[in-house]
């Protein structure tokens, strides 16, 4: 999977088996996952708009889903927890009509689209993940004070990587808890980048850590702590890889801990933290692996 900003849209890049509740959704296998940003008041042609997002982007319609909100993609919010990735782009301008006198303190563009790509699911785990994400985002919106559980434009997509056994997701289960964990959290943060106002908002990632007690850490590059973890001069633009995990015993490891999964173990890796291989990853954002680490021979050599 990778995932890059390209202009309006987040855009998401994989073999998938996915789930939509967006406009021409369903269940199907696709390469591109969209979240687009169209401006506020949107009343075109969904299909006819859909279809020049994916023209403009050289993307084909047929192998994709795409969610559209007038959400800014600068306010996206990303979460890590492996093995689940989550993006949210979060707005409450269209509350849920059954609250008609509902007044908002803090308005702003207006729905809630979720994005969650896992791994080994069924088609039923993605169908059963839609309950588990529509309950965090339902407790995100209580805890934040409000009495509606979404806006009427609310959507979903649920992904997997590699069609497996997966086939509950329920918050019970070790996946459903993440992904629970994730959307509670991230929405509440994706609610609060829509609310700033100092035009300095910019995509945030978020990533599940154990160090010093569970909790989720906001990665920031010009503020880590950990810097420089691999060598003087890197480039930490992709701190957290887009490759992960690579699979590439030169790189990195699976390693197993007690009680857990396996997880994909890459402290070793300096490749993309070379600034050769980083620029060129910004400019190429779906490089593969090998043409990535012949960047890196070249300029070795």
């Amino acid at each position: 999977m990778r995932y890059f900003l390209r202009s309006s849209s987040l855009v998401i890049r994989g073999s998938f088996r996915a789930f939509s509740s967006g406009h021409d959704g369903g269940v199907r296998n696709c390469t591109t996952l969209l979240n687009h940003q169209v401006e506020s008041g949107f009343s075109h042609n969904p299909d006819r708009a859909i279809e020049k997002i994916f023209m403009s982007l050289g993307f084909s319609k047929k192998d994709s889903l795409c969610l559209l909100t007038a959400v800014s993609m600068d306010n996206l919010c990303i979460l890590s927890y492996d093995p689940v990735m989550v993006f949210i782009t979060a707005g409450i301008t269209h509350p849920d009509p059954v609250f008609p006198d509902l007044v908002l303190e803090k308005p702003g563009a207006g729905t809630i689209n979720i994005i969650v790509v896992t791994r080994d699911f069924a088609d039923q785990g993605l169908v059963d993940t839609i309950i588990t994400v529509t309950e965090a985002k339902a407790l995100a919106l209580f805890k934040l004070g409000h009495s509606f559980a979404g806006t009427v434009t609310d959507a979903v997509i649920i992904a997997t990587e590699n069609c497996g056994t997966v086939t509950y997701a329920g918050s019970a289960t070790d996946t459903g808890r993440k992904i629970h964990e994730a959307v509670f959290y991230g929405v509440q943060q994706a609610l609060q980048k829509s609310w700033e106002t100092d035009g300095k908002t910019r995509p945030s990632f978020f990533i599940w850590s154990s160090m010093g007690g569970n909790h989720w850490v906001l990665w920031d590059k010009n503020d880590c702590p950990y810097y420089p973890c691999h060598f003087p001069g890197q480039r930490c633009e992709f701190c957290y890889c887009p490759l992960y995990p690579c699979g590439d015993n030169s790189l990195g490891e699976w390693i197993k801990k007690p009680g857990r999964s396996q997880v994909w173990a890459c402290t070793r890796c300096t490749l993309n933290h070379d600034p050769e291989v980083t620029r060129h990853l910004l400019r190429n954002p779906e490089a593969s692996l090998k043409e990535l680490k012949a960047v890196y021979s070249k300029k070795s050599q």
